[in-house]
């Protein structure tokens, strides 16, 4: 069965030098004379099981436990670890080997599996052993000494009983218990003021940074009014434009009315210009021919130097005729220049009137 005792070994506890006894799966019945060591295999089972000195009224500290004239002292416990409540099997195997030792200085507590192989050395572990099987040394329905049950049977005075019962119900253990939990309680409560009075300056910091978050907010809310601005100062050059675009499209589709009406006039002063054009090459071919008379009278000269009255005669009449045709000539020349400025001035009109259709 798990969490019995099967075997007790001690070396050099209280008055056994070297004890060792195998202890039955039921009840076991350990006689003897007074003195011989009873009890001390009672305490032993408390000291191995964690209980304080002086909780196991018999000494005063650890050390006194120690057998005179020896150094040390060591308790071996073997406990049961089979069937359901097992305590860890995986680990401990079906036996868990508890060794208690004592010195002068101080003392241990080591756990082994069934192998003899070191597990644990915490008095935790100890602790969760204990509480897992339930072995309470120090409640007196449990391991009641002698010293107890002398004290019990003895006492007529009902708070001793009183005391008794309060700590066999397990009912001191748990005002202990709650004397911690109140004590733990008091001072997590004083932790927490001097939290607050350090939190108190993180929490200012915290407002400021709330503030700043707002204004922050605040911020981005006239960024985006500004972004919403912006697109709507887009919108209106755009509403702009396309005002500018429909008054010059209808412009354009007035000057294209007019289109027509500026054609028939480029079409008539291109007439105009042609027959001017044509009235320049007569009176240009007029002028050549001119040219070849003149020529041809000078050639003449010379042939008709012997009728010199009629040559002179002649001569009068050329150069009069001379004159008449270079004065004809300085008029055509004129209205010559007149036709080419008009033809520019035209070719510029035309030009412009061109440049305002595409606009």
């Amino acid at each position: 069965m798990a969490g019995t005792i099967s075997r007790i070994r001690l070396e050099n506890f209280m008055c056994h030098s070297s004890l060792d006894i195998e202890l039955g799966q039921h009840v076991n019945f350990i006689t003897g004379q007074n003195g011989s060591g009873k009890s001390a295999i009672l305490t032993a089972l408390c000291i191995a099981f964690g209980c304080r000195a002086k909780n196991t009224q018999r000494a005063a500290t650890l050390k006194d436990f120690i057998k005179t004239g020896c150094s040390d002292a060591a308790i071996a416990v073997d406990i049961n670890n089979q069937g359901e409540d097992a305590f860890k099997p995986d680990i401990y195997g079906n036996l868990i080997k508890l060794e208690r030792r004592i010195t002068k200085s101080s003392s241990s507590t080591i756990l082994k599996d069934q192998h003899g192989r070191k597990v644990a050395h915490r008095k935790d572990d100890l602790n969760e052993i204990v509480e897992h099987f339930n072995i309470d040394v120090e409640n007196p329905c449990v391991i009641m000494s002698q010293d107890k049950s002398r004290e019990f049977l003895h006492s007529g005075n009902d708070k001793d009983k009183f005391k008794f019962f309060f700590k066999a119900t397990l009912l001191q253990r748990l005002k202990e218990l709650l004397e911690t939990i109140r004590d733990q309680v008091h001072k997590a409560d004083s932790d927490v003021q001097e939290l607050e009075k350090s939190i108190k300056p993180v929490m200012r910091e915290l407002d400021e940074l709330r503030e700043k978050i707002k204004n922050m907010e605040h911020i981005e809310e006239i960024a985006h009014d500004i972004d919403n601005l912006k697109k709507k100062l887009a919108w209106s050059w755009v509403y702009e434009v396309d005002q500018q675009i429909e008054e010059q499209t209808v412009k354009l589709q007035k000057l294209k009315g007019r289109a027509p009406a500026c054609q028939e006039r480029i079409d008539r002063n291109t007439v105009v210009i042609d027959k001017l054009k044509k009235e320049l090459i007569e009176k240009e071919e007029n002028l050549r021919s001119l040219v070849g008379k003149t020529r041809e009278e000078n050639n003449m000269k010379k042939s008709m130097e012997n009728n010199i009255a009629e040559a002179v005669k002649r001569e009068i009449e050329l150069e009069a005729e001379h004159e008449r045709g270079a004065h004809m000539l300085q008029r055509k020349n004129g209205r010559l220049n007149q036709l080419q400025a008009q033809l520019r001035d035209f070719q510029m009109q035309h030009m412009q009137s061109t440049q305002a259709l595409y606009i």
